[in-house]
């Protein structure tokens, strides 16, 4: 099994390789400072069109406002679409909601947006990633992810920006979403607007409201998460979601807390033990008040437990993972991050399968982020992937009436792009959640393929595997 996971690491890694270097165009020399330079300026967003292009009079809806939707209509609008609306279920962009995330083709996507600065003031650098025995601290393996990156050719064109800045760090979700929705005009964004119900009439397509509103749009892009309405109307709701037998719980310390040593902040630090695995690292932007830090624990749990896709807290869950950090002999550095957090929340994970299409047949609606490829944590690619997705789905629509006759066209050939690299990071992401929360035989082979990996630097192979952007397609 493992050999074979290998195998299909080696091959995504080719298929990364190939991909990001239609992308980027690379060359075969280490990337300096002015190649970046040469590289931003080559792939920067073309002059915005005037009104006679195909989507002057066009109406485009996007559903959900997370950081898929909100990057939908950024790049929407970047690429000249103006006529974009967002609608978001919620009241506002609250605060404290879900915990950190790391960036990293995520982070290419705000540059090639024109957000470098957001990203800057908002990611806390990742320098590196340590794994241990929970019991006893032996050390399974450690990635170096700045050097790593800086090392090799094509993260060195991919994931360092135009300023120097190594693009992997770790940033929190409502201070990302926050900033994304203040980039965008406050008309585009409209709260307290819950979708009912999506349905294509062949020339357009209808949202149906919560509160019983209709409207009609030429395009419908469904970034609504896990539970999505677009969704339904693509494939017919003929793919639920498989429970996984395992649960995460996530915590979240207040900004500004002590519970990590200065010295920690920019490593993340992986715990295993029997049928369980624990992650603790650092988010926000710079200054140590604004630091926020994070845990994740998880553990095999055969009761079902849902998806919570609203990130509803539960502070009930605070006692019942530091019992579990402490029956799983977590140290107690791990247990003391958890021990600081305010707010949990619990989460069952779900397999979902690859969906045969991300449009419907009339190129009304279609699909990014969870929506199409929801995807196990274990990899940490969500909303990377999402993120991409965004930005390759209005490159391709903005070449409508040019490259492609109909919007089906472009929807196919996004799908095309960006279909390959998400599902492999589903199974991958599947393979790995399941080897980490390993119990009894798996878990000793668990350690003994990390420490292995580690040790042939396939561990960092994987990483940089899926940190890698992939938003373009051929030249």
């Amino acid at each position: 099994v493992l050999r074979a996971h290998v195998r299909a690491m080696f091959a995504e890694r080719a298929c990364a390789s190939t991909s990001c270097k239609r992308a980027f165009s690379f060359s075969p020399s280490r990337a300096t400072s002015n190649a970046r330079r040469a590289l931003v300026k080559r792939f920067a967003l073309p002059p915005r069109p005037d009104g006679s292009s195909f989507w002057s009079d066009k109406k485009v809806a996007v559903i959900g406002g997370g950081p898929s939707g909100l990057a939908t209509a950024l790049a929407l609008r970047a690429k000249g679409i103006d006529g974009v609306r967002v609608f978001e279920r919620t009241n506002a962009i609250k605060p404290n909601v879900g915990g950190g995330f790391n960036l990293n083709g995520g982070a290419r996507v705000l540059c090639e947006l024109g957000l470098e600065a957001t990203y800057d003031a908002l990611a806390n650098d990742l320098l590196g990633v340590k794994a241990r025995r929970a019991n006893g601290g032996f050390g399974l393996f450690e990635v170096r992810v700045h050097d790593m990156i800086r090392g090799d050719d094509d993260g060195c064109e991919a994931l360092v920006s135009e300023s120097g800045r190594v693009l992997a760090g770790t940033v929190q979700r409502a201070d990302l979403q926050r900033a994304m929705a203040d980039a965008l005009p406050s008309e585009c964004l409209m709260f307290d607007r819950g979708v009912k119900a999506v349905r294509s009439s062949g020339s357009n397509a209808e949202i149906e409201f919560e509160n019983g509103d209709r409207e009609v749009f030429d395009l419908v892009i469904g970034a609504d998460g896990i539970d999505s309405r677009a969704r339904e109307a693509v494939d017919g709701g003929e793919s639920p979601p498989k429970y996984s037998g395992i649960r995460i719980v996530f915590g979240c310390t207040p900004a500004g807390s002590t519970a990590r040593a200065a010295s920690e902040m920019n490593i993340a630090h992986q715990w295993f033990a029997d049928g369980a695995y624990m992650l603790v690292f650092t988010g926000g932007g710079e200054g140590a008040q604004n630091k926020q830090h994070n845990i994740a624990l998880c553990v095999q749990d055969k009761t079902k437990r849902d998806e919570n896709t609203a990130w509803r807290a539960k502070a009930a869950a605070k006692e019942e993972s530091v019992a579990l950090m402490r029956e799983k002999g977590m140290p107690q550095s791990a247990i003391d991050v958890a021990e600081a957090c305010d707010r949990f929340f619990d989460v069952g994970v779900h397999y979902h399968d690859v969906l045969d299409s991300w449009s419907d047949d009339a190129g009304t609606i279609s699909l990014v982020g969870d929506a199409c490829h929801a995807m196990p944590p274990f990899l940490g690619q969500g909303a990377n992937q999402a993120m991409q997705d965004a930005l390759c789905i209005a490159s391709e629509l903005s070449k409508v009436g040019a490259e492609y006759d109909t919007v089906k066209q472009a929807l196919r050939a996004y799908e095309g792009i960006r279909k390959p690299p998400t599902a492999a990071i589903m199974q991958s992401s599947q393979f790995i959640g399941a080897l980490e929360t390993g119990a009894g035989p798996v878990s000793l082979f668990r350690d003994v393929a990390f420490f292995m990996a580690g040790t042939l630097g396939i561990t960092g192979k994987v990483f940089l595997s899926g940190a890698l952007p992939r938003f373009e397609g051929k030249a």
